[in-house]
């Protein structure tokens, strides 16, 4: 287990969260949960043959559903953004606040958040 140490040069510096994992300590991470769990967990841009990146892709694709453009999204929403998740439906974001985004069905005007939806990034 880590231990934390300061990683601010003060007397509040102990009260500071912990930083981010090094990239060493993720890949521990993963091989315990491979030991323990039976967890396989691999970054596709670390599989360097096709071929095996076609087939992971394709057993988290069955298992998770598709990753789509709306999924990866990594910035944050606005309000009238269409998502299409790639499931043959479309939402249009209808309100967003700092903990959740309001989607809309166009089919027949449902709400959802993303949160429900599986896309649960703010």
């Amino acid at each position: 287990m880590r231990t934390h140490t300061a990683s601010i040069p003060c007397a509040l510096g102990r009260l500071a969260p912990a930083s981010p994992a090094s990239t060493d300590e993720l890949r521990a991470m993963r091989a315990a949960a491979w030991h323990k769990q039976g967890i396989v967990v691999v970054p596709l841009d670390e599989i360097y043959d096709d071929w095996d990146r076609a087939f992971l892709s394709g057993i988290a694709t069955k298992l998770y559903g598709a990753r789509t453009v709306a999924s990866r999204k990594s910035t944050p929403w606005r309000d009238g953004e269409v998502i299409d998740r790639g499931d043959g439906e479309t939402w249009t974001v209808v309100a967003t606040t700092g903990k959740s985004v309001t989607v809309q069905r166009s089919r027949d005007g449902a709400l959802a958040t993303l949160g429900q939806l599986g896309e649960g990034r703010s």
